[in-house]
């Protein structure tokens, strides 16, 4: 798998360490409930760097596969999987790749993270932004998000955070996941959830009025992300219920400089960031394939039964966690990069 990173610029000293560290964070294999794929994920950067700095040319990213496996796939090459895109790609292109690791798997993100954590390196060199992404719901094991525009994450909760696998911020949530995750392995079924982002010192001014605002150019990327189905800002579907003068921010004076008294707006305002903590959160569906037999049609439209085996997650959010964070700094630095020629 590969990645090629253009408009980068010249003299960023790389962290390799940091960006092996990323992808190893999302590799499978880590728990149980994961598929016990076992890749090494070794970056290799073939252009674009020399002696540890960026040369400002397009930056190649090479992920080498060690473990496939395509005669897994063999049994449902002519059968359209339940979830999966084998019907839409057929239908698309008049014949498709079966095996696996096509671009419709979540294995196509392995060098993006790596292109994700030069994006954060970049990101953090020019502005000091800070990215903090952890998992908030499991199924129906949730992490209360209501407040997190305004306070972010405590001390504690941070720290948790730094040394869970899982990348969860409480240990009492973390049991609700864990009896959540083991009932249904026991099932053959599998699991969806969420996961909140907060950016941290974004400047103010990124983003543009109409085409190209944050939240649609988040949006556009996290959407992109296998598996993903909605993205919500600040307070979110909340929004809907409450009024005007409940959802609106005060503007208020606070060490001499214009901000607001609350952050229900998630920091975004009019598309441009407001200095405030963003807050988003991504919902994820279950993983497509279960161990449960189910009913499908193959390519000729017979009715046939369908039990999907091989080595598959039975819940993917905690290791999508490095992916989110990628999508979201490789859009802050395009952003950014652009804010640079909005004043003389």
């Amino acid at each position: 798998m590969g990645a090629v990173i253009d408009g980068c610029p010249a003299g960023l000293a790389l962290d390799m360490v940091a960006i092996q560290q990323a992808v190893d964070k999302r590799k499978t294999g880590q728990h149980s409930f994961s598929s016990a794929r076992k890749e090494d994920d070794v970056v290799e950067i073939l252009s674009g760097v020399f002696e540890g700095k960026t040369l400002g040319t397009p930056i190649c990213i090479l992920i080498k596969n060690k473990d496939a496996r395509s005669k897994d796939y063999d049994k449902i090459k002519n059968v359209y999987r339940p979830g999966h895109a084998d019907f839409t790609y057929q239908k698309k292109y008049g014949y498709r790749d079966y095996r696996g690791g096509g671009r419709s798997s979540i294995r196509i993100t392995a060098p993006m993270v790596a292109a994700g954590e030069i994006a954060r390196q970049l990101n953090t060199e020019l502005t000091k932004t800070k990215t903090i992404v952890f998992v908030s719901q499991i199924g129906r094991a949730k992490y209360d998000v209501s407040n997190l525009s305004e306070t972010g994450l405590s001390e504690e909760e941070i720290a948790f955070l730094k040394n869970s696998d899982k990348n969860l911020v409480q240990a009492d949530f973390e049991k609700q996941v864990d009896k959540e995750i083991e009932t249904t392995m026991v099932d053959g079924d599998t699991l969806g959830g969420r996961i909140t982002t907060l950016i941290e010192n974004l400047p103010v001014g990124i983003g543009e009025p109409i085409f190209g605002k944050l939240q649609a150019e988040l949006s556009n990327a996290i959407l992109s992300i296998n598996t993903v189905k909605a993205v919500e800002f600040g307070e979110g579907i909340k929004a809907a219920a409450i009024k005007g003068s409940e959802h609106n921010d005060e503007f208020v004076l606070k060490t001499e400089k214009a901000a607001t008294q609350t952050n229900h707006h998630g920091g975004i305002l009019g598309g441009i960031s407001t200095g405030e903590r963003i807050n988003f959160s991504v919902y994820f569906k279950p993983i497509s394939s279960i161990r449960k037999e189910q009913q499908t049609l193959n390519q000729k439209g017979e009715a046939v039964e369908i039990k999907i085996e091989g080595r598959h997650d039975v819940c993917a959010v905690p290791r999508a966690v490095p992916i989110v964070e990628a999508y979201t700094n490789i859009v802050l630095a395009d952003l950014i990069l652009k804010n640079r020629n909005a004043t003389i």
